[in-house]
């Protein structure tokens, strides 16, 4: 009986790490050195930085935040030393929603005394206070709560206030990455010296912060809201009909009696939200459940990304709709 040769792209399969990383090192230890450089000239594997590689197949199926997040595994593997992550790079490791790509460099907290500076695709951020390290997903990484300050530190208001709400989120299954107070000991860990930048900007947008956010884009669409000094919504807020429970709405403005909708691709592709249907089935369930809201008394209104994200063009929605500015 012949058998099969296994080729060099199920031989480089064969020895990635359990992310899918795939180290040169690991390559030259079995054997397998030739075999990589070969497939990454022939462009079956990346490159994520040197010495680090993945199969060029499984890198096309990954989200951006999820091959940022693979970049920064390939850092950690990699390094001399362990490294702890901050930022954007802690960011990515907590599942905190960044708007817009992510950048290209990965940041890493060092103490001032190590001294250094950044270098190509590394940007090294000095520590100015105390912080919580933590070990999540085997990499070591500021905590939830200090990420988010920090990143709010550095982010416009609405993205701010999208890291913030992701943070101390309560699911209805499951826990929140980090409780107000995580958030209150973060913002009082921050230098009070006038010199450090977005002190003021991290503590108003976490004063703006709410638990009952349940997406990024319903947290730029709120902040936005703020901006422009419209009333603002009751979030999550429950309807129930003689069949029973029908959903808890993203926003709701008693006064006007109107419920709005921020409608994400994620609603209808992500598996945390489609549990197992089909778009189709998702988008008629959908239908359904606004035809129960609103047969309930309220109006109800859906927008999406490029209405968020456009402040002039969502403020005329708002009126539009008839949402009251209160300033």
């Amino acid at each position: 009986m012949s058998t099969v040769s296994p080729t060099p792209l199920h031989l480089l399969a064969g020895i990635a790490r359990r992310n899918g990383v795939i180290l040169s090192r690991d390559a030259t230890a079995v054997g397998l050195e030739r075999e990589l450089r070969t497939e990454f000239e022939r462009g079956r594997v990346v490159r994520l930085r040197a010495g680090a590689y993945a199969l060029a197949s499984a890198w096309a199926e990954l989200s951006p935040d999820a091959r940022y997040l693979r970049r920064v595994q390939a850092h950690a593997a990699v390094s001399d030393e362990p490294v702890v992550f901050s930022h954007h790079s802690a960011a990515a490791i907590w599942g905190l929603p960044v708007v817009g790509p992510w950048p290209n460099e990965i940041t890493v907290l060092v103490d001032p005394a190590a001294g250094g500076r950044s270098r190509h695709g590394i940007t090294r951020r000095f520590q100015d206070g105390p912080l919580s390290i933590v070990e999540r997903g085997g990499l070591l990484v500021t905590s939830a709560a200090d990420t988010a300050v920090a990143m709010a530190r550095i982010l416009p208001f609405p993205a701010a206030v999208a890291m913030l709400d992701k943070a101390i989120h309560c699911p209805r299954e499951g826990v929140a990455l980090a409780s107000r107070d995580d958030l209150e000991n973060a913002l009082a860990a921050i230098p009070s010296r006038t010199r450090v930048n977005g002190r003021t900007a991290a503590f108003r947008a976490a004063e703006f912060a709410a638990t009952e956010s349940g997406s990024a884009g319903e947290s730029i669409s709120r902040a936005v809201m703020y901006l422009l000094g419209f009333l603002l919504p009751e979030l999550q807020v429950r309807f129930d009909d003689d069949q029973g429970f029908i959903a808890f709405v993203d926003f709701f403005w008693r006064r006007i009696n109107r419920v709005g909708e921020f409608d994400g691709l994620g609603k209808y592709l992500k598996e945390e939200y489609t549990h197992g249907r089909t778009t189709a089935q998702v988008v008629m369930d959908e239908k359904r459940r606004e035809d129960r809201v609103r047969a309930c008394g309220p109006l109800v209104s859906r927008w999406e990304w490029p209405l968020a994200v456009d402040p002039i063009a969502f403020g005329k929605f708002l009126v539009r709709i008839g949402v009251p500015r209160v300033r």
